[in-house]
Order: C-alpha cells, then structure tokens, then sequence
C-alpha cells in the first residue's frame, strides 16, 4: 500500500468491538490507514518501531490502566501524537487527566463515531481532530504519572485539573463553533472611526461577538486561534466578509452616510489562494462598491511577502482600501510600508494608553504620524478613551481615532442611531 501521502494509525485496544469500531472510521478518510494493531503497551512499542506510524490510538477503557500504561511506555521510548479513545471514561475523569498529564495529544469519546444520525459529521470532525494530532505533534511529556502505590486520585493535583478544565474548554469550543454558522450564533458589532475636526464618523470598524448556545458568550481571543488553528477561519472570515459588506450596503439604500466598513483578515485566509475572487463575488452579491470596504491586516501576515503583496495588489486593483492594525507593535512593521500596498496605518492602542504622561509614547506617536504625512498614508489612532489623549493626539496633528471616548463597539441598530443624528444635526 502505498503511504507517501498518508498517516499511518496503530490502534491500542484488547477489545475486538473497539478495534471493529475505530479501523472503519480511517478507511473513510484518504489521509489515513491503520498499518498495526497492538493489546498493551510492549507490543504497540514493536508496532512503533516496525511500522513508525505517524498516529497512536489508544483505548482509555481497558482494565488494569493498560491504556495509561501503554501511553507511558510510548511517551518514554518513542513518543509520537496519541488520540485516547473512550466510552466509560468522561472528558473531567481522573484517567482522563492523567492521559492528558503523561503526554497524550487529544481525547475523543468513542460513542459519538456510533451515532448513526450524526455518524458522517462526528468521522469528519474526528478525522480532523487526528490531523491536528499529527501536525501539532508533542507537546510536552510528564514523568511518573501513575503512582506506584496505585493511588491515582492522589496524583491530580489543581494545577492538572485546571489544565484539564482548559483542555476541555478549548475541545468544547472547537466543536459548537463548528455549529455555529449554520446556527446563526454570531453577529457583528461595529466601532466608528471617527474625524476630531469635523467630529463626524468616516468609518466602521466590524467586530464578531459570538453567543453560543451552549456555551454562552465566548470571547473572541477564545475562539478566534482555535478558528484559526482548526481551519475554521475561512469560513468563518467569508461570513464577517459578506455580513459586513451587506450590512453597509443596507446603511447606503436606507439614505445613511456613506462610509467604509473595515474587517479584520486572518493570516489563514490569505494562504487562500481564492481570497480575491472570494471577496469579489461578496461585493458583487451585496451591490457595495470596493471603495466602502476596508481589509486590515497585521503583522501575522509575515508568513509570505510575496503572496501577500500579490494578493494585496489584486485587491486594491478592485478599489479596496487597505490598513495596517496594531502599527508598531512589531519587528516588520517598517518593512511592511515598504513590501505593501497600504493606504493606512492604526496606531496600536498601546502606545494611547497614558498619552498625556508618557513621554516616550506621545514621542513615537508623532514619529509615525509625521513619517505618514510624508508617505501620503492616513493615521487613525485606536483605543482613544480620555480627553487628555484625544488633547494629545490632536497636537501631534492626529486627525483620525477610534476608542471607548467615542463609543465602544455597538450593535448595527445602534449605529443608525447614531447617524440618523448625525443627519438631524446638518
């Protein structure tokens, strides 16, 4: 058979039903392929050094703690990415935290890939979770996990159950954001930019906010990486893309004033080669003109010059607006100015914080607003929340903000609101 482009998969089971269950589930993807079978941990090392296979899966359930056993013989000889597998043992249970202490990659509950009603959706998510397996390999080994005076609840201290409680939680993210969409449980909010001389906004910053409904709120910071790391993001990005750009657009036929709405692009979504005829097909769609979006990109983005520019310049072909977020946190930030077609630059909210009494921040903050005015870029400041930096920003010639001083992020109604008096006041 050939393996060139597959994982190789060793299943860890003395249950016939188990190793039944599970080698059907690899045959169904093309990624994967059970090469050996082992019932304890001697015998998985021999299938480990035979058939160096890319993935262990071991059964959590059998007797004795055989499953943590051959977990730790693996961790201590050969230690590859391990998924544990169970049907009795629950995600908090204290097997379960031990495998997480000695080093296993992820944890499954077998049950869900025998729900025939959902039988095609959890292999899918399974396979998936396998592949993050492999790629995110080992990331740490613990050692003398299992007590030799047999008394494992003595061994979990509070610092592995908080480990395991955020195991847990990042699992239960992953999966209900897989839902998510489909469940319509994210919305945008959107923060104005906003011109301090004509005290006027020019601009809409769009922000997703998620309420999961079994989760509850989840921040952003929480799931955003996960999305990332998972792949979700694209799927995810096209959906603030196309909300975005749709919600302007009804902004513009409802007589408001028209002004650019910005999203956030992910490095993930620029490794799409289909980002342009994605954003494309969005504009289209949605009847909003290129100039009322804006993409910000940020530093995370160093990852490919080249295919960043060319996708840059692809877009900007079109009319679209590009911003570079959280200026000057970073090593690449000069660089970008140079590699990239950017049009704007927004001054990470770090260097606002205590404007007024920080020498060094007021003292970098008019740098790059006068190295800006001479490469013809606009400056918006963020994360302006007091008077006395607004005061400050304005002497340095700053003459575009964003920040709590002027609204936090607000709900789409709120925001025509806001412009409706904006009108009234002309």
């Amino acid at each position: 058979m050939d393996l060139w482009n597959r994982y190789g998969v060793i299943i860890v089971s003395q249950s016939n039903e188990f190793r039944a269950a599970v080698t059907p589930v690899f045959e169904k993807g093309t990624r994967f392929v059970v090469i050996g079978a082992a019932h304890h941990g001697n015998e998985a090392l021999s299938c480990i050094l035979t058939g160096k296979p890319d993935l262990v899966i071991i059964d959590l359930d059998m007797p004795d703690s055989e499953g943590l056993i051959a977990l730790q013989l693996i961790m201590s000889h050969y230690p590859i990415p391990v998924m544990m597998l169970s049907s009795h043992t629950p995600e908090g249970a204290v097997q379960t935290i031990q495998a997480m202490r000695i080093g296993a990659t992820d944890y499954f509950h077998t049950q869900l890939l025998a729900q025939e009603s959902y039988a095609g959706v959890m292999t899918d998510y399974f396979l998936e979770r396998c592949k993050m397996a492999v790629h995110n390999g080992i990331q740490r080994v613990y050692e003398s996990a299992i007590p030799v005076d047999g008394n494992k609840e003595a061994a979990i201290s509070e610092a592995l159950l908080d480990k395991q409680d955020t195991f847990q939680r990042r699992m239960d993210i992953e999966f209900n954001l897989r839902k998510a969409i489909d469940q319509q449980e994210f919305h945008l909010v959107y923060q104005p930019v906003v011109d301090i001389v004509t005290k006027r906004i020019v601009g809409l910053e769009s922000l997703i906010r998620w309420h999961s409904a079994v989760l509850g709120h989840v921040s952003p910071s929480d799931f955003i990486p996960i999305a990332e790391e998972s792949g979700l993001i694209h799927q995810i990005g096209e959906w603030v893309l196309r909300e975005a750009c749709r919600q302007n657009r009804v902004w513009q036929e409802a007589g408001l004033p028209k002004m650019f709405v910005a999203v956030n692009l992910s490095r993930r979504q620029f490794m799409d080669r289909g980002l342009y005829a994605m954003i494309k097909t969005i504009l289209a769609e949605t009847g909003l003109q290129p100039q009322y979006l804006e993409l910000e990109i940020t530093e995370s983005l160093s990852m490919g010059v080249k295919l960043v520019a060319d996708t840059l310049n692809q877009l900007k072909m079109l009319g679209i607006r590009v911003a570079m977020d959280d200026f000057g946190t970073g090593y690449s930030s000069l660089s970008y100015l140079k590699d990239f077609p950017i049009d704007k630059l927004k001054i990470d909210q770090s260097f606002i914080k205590g404007l007024k009494i920080k020498q060094v921040n007021a003292a970098i903050v008019n740098t790059v607003i006068t190295m800006a005015r001479n490469l013809n870029l606009l400056v918006v400041a963020e994360g302006v929340e007091t008077e006395e930096e607004l005061q400050v920003l304005q002497e340095c010639g700053c003459r575009f903000v964003q920040g709590y001083y002027f609204s936090p992020p607000v709900q789409a109604k709120q925001i025509e609101d806001i412009l409706h008096q904006e009108i009234c006041v002309i």
